[in-house]
């Protein structure tokens, strides 16, 4: 079965098989329940029965948090993104920047081909 598990700074955004890397969830993390419903429901809306979607929130920097993440797994530059190290966008959807990183756990070469992803964004 495929989990996502969506940290998003406050969230994060993570897909895996049970049986494949095991995810280490940020200390101090809490799971949004109402946004964990609502993703839920969107990934079924989409026809991803194999996906279960989970959200967490922390009042922690993106820094911060992506820092925790790079130390377990391997950064995933996408097009776009601002990764840790590069300059956040624009949002089209506010004002104001918008930071994203994602990591891959469990070896793939980009997001498509993993099981297991996470996506730290800031803010939500």
């Amino acid at each position: 079965m495929k989990k996502v598990i969506y940290i998003i700074l406050p969230i994060v955004f993570t897909c895996s098989l049970l049986f494949a890397a095991e995810f280490k969830l940020y200390p101090g993390a809490k799971m949004d329940e109402k946004a964990t419903k609502e993703a839920q429901e969107a990934a079924s809306a989409a026809k991803m029965s194999n996906v279960k979607a989970t959200i967490y929130t922390t009042k922690d920097s993106f820094q911060k948090v992506a820092s925790f993440y790079k130390g377990i797994a391997k950064e995933h530059m996408m097009p776009r993104a601002s990764g840790m190290s590069g300059k956040p966008r624009k949002s089209d959807l506010f004002e104001g920047d918008l930071w994203e990183a994602y990591f891959i756990f469990d070896g793939a070469k980009d997001l498509a081909s993993s099981k297991l992803w996470v996506k730290v964004q800031r803010p939500y």
